[in-house]
């Protein structure tokens, strides 16, 4: 009975000291920040996202997206190809500092490695939220150098701009996922860099729409009412091949502003004449080009940033440009170009 009584006071006061359940999942070493300055809470998008999930071609199209947006830095002779100018000149120290901060991954010794990185997170979580957002944290020393710093992704679906000021808001749910409380915080604009897509190219709103008719159409690879007549062992007249002629048009029709090929593959026949193709492929090219602009122009903006500034401006070389695709685009109208040769002045 005593035992019951204590049990009883215990929840009533729990109760009374948090009767919100703000900090019922409050743990003394919580998931959500990676560093001392950090602000924000880590939040997974799982949790957020109702549009669409990442599966079939939704998942696919922001996989191709991405992935090659960048030349892969893990091959011999690769860095070289591609290296990283810092104007001005650093220390191999300093550079070390930078690539250390820009890229998410532990013991990146390279700036080259670090950018590629950052540039493929960032295109990947366009791709699939239509906005980035990072937040810049930093360690100074005594004398007020800085020692280290960070660009740590934030959750779209949990930060609102407001005035000066970003709030982050931390729900019931990803405070216990992140063993934090439920809270507003607020995070000075200073501190955030927002990546969005190229101007002229879609919406996020038009984005979402796109990836969840994607995965609708994807769905099925054989839909529900041809399965039914199968297993009763009916005839109803359904043609496979004009419903995955559909589907591939479908396809084409709600990706055709980025030139995405659908990944062509014994179960997808490419309906796509090889000159389109070709179009398709250089319309790809050049988001590629202006992405990789605007990513590497918002890096320059965190390190320049009040926060940090550092003084210094970063840029890769013989990757190909935004012009570079508009000279293929009129070479291949004129007709006067291989196909070949133009996948050879793209390579990445």
């Amino acid at each position: 009975m005593n035992n019951t009584i204590s049990k009883i006071k215990k929840l009533i006061n729990s109760f009374l000291k948090d009767p919100l359940y703000l900090r019922k999942w409050e743990s003394d070493y919580p998931r959500g920040r990676s560093h001392q300055d950090q602000l924000s809470v880590r939040i997974s998008a799982r949790t957020r996202r109702t549009a669409h999930p990442y599966y079939g071609d939704s998942g696919m199209f922001v996989d191709d997206m991405y992935t090659g947006i960048m030349p892969y830095m893990i091959y011999r002779g690769e860095r070289e190809k591609y290296p990283v100018v810092v104007t001005p000149e650093v220390t191999h120290e300093q550079e070390r500092m930078i690539a250390e901060g820009i890229s998410a991954r532990n013991h990146v010794y390279y700036i080259e490695d670090a950018i590629c990185d950052f540039i493929r997170s960032a295109t990947q979580a366009l791709f699939q939220e239509g906005v980035a957002f990072y937040e810049i944290n930093q360690t100074r020393n005594e004398n007020g150098e800085l020692e280290n710093f960070e660009l740590e992704s934030i959750s779209p679906y949990s930060l609102y701009s407001y005035g000066d000021y970003y709030y982050q808001f931390v729900s019931w749910g990803e405070a216990k996922e992140e063993k934090t409380r439920v809270q507003l915080i607020k995070i000075p604009k200073e501190k955030i860099i927002k990546i969005e897509l190229p101007k002229g190219l879609v919406s996020r709103k038009k984005l979402k729409k796109i990836l969840k008719n994607l995965y609708f159409s994807s769905k099925e690879s054989i839909p529900s009412f041809q399965m039914k007549a199968m297993e009763n062992q009916q005839n109803i007249g359904f043609d496979m091949t004009i419903y995955q002629k559909t589907k591939f048009l479908e396809a084409a029709t709600l990706t055709k502003l980025f030139g995405w090929d659908q990944r062509q593959s014994f179960m997808r026949i490419n309906y796509t004449t090889e000159y389109y193709s070709m179009v398709r492929f250089l319309r790809k090219k050049k988001i590629e080009a202006k992405l990789r602009n605007e990513i590497i122009g918002k890096i320059n903006e965190a390190l320049n940033s009040p926060l940090l500034n550092l003084g210094v401006t970063i840029a890769m070389q013989n990757l190909f440009s935004e012009e570079d695709v508009m000279e293929q685009e009129e070479s291949l109208k004129s007709g006067n170009v291989k196909f070949m040769d133009i996948f050879n002045a793209l390579k990445t």
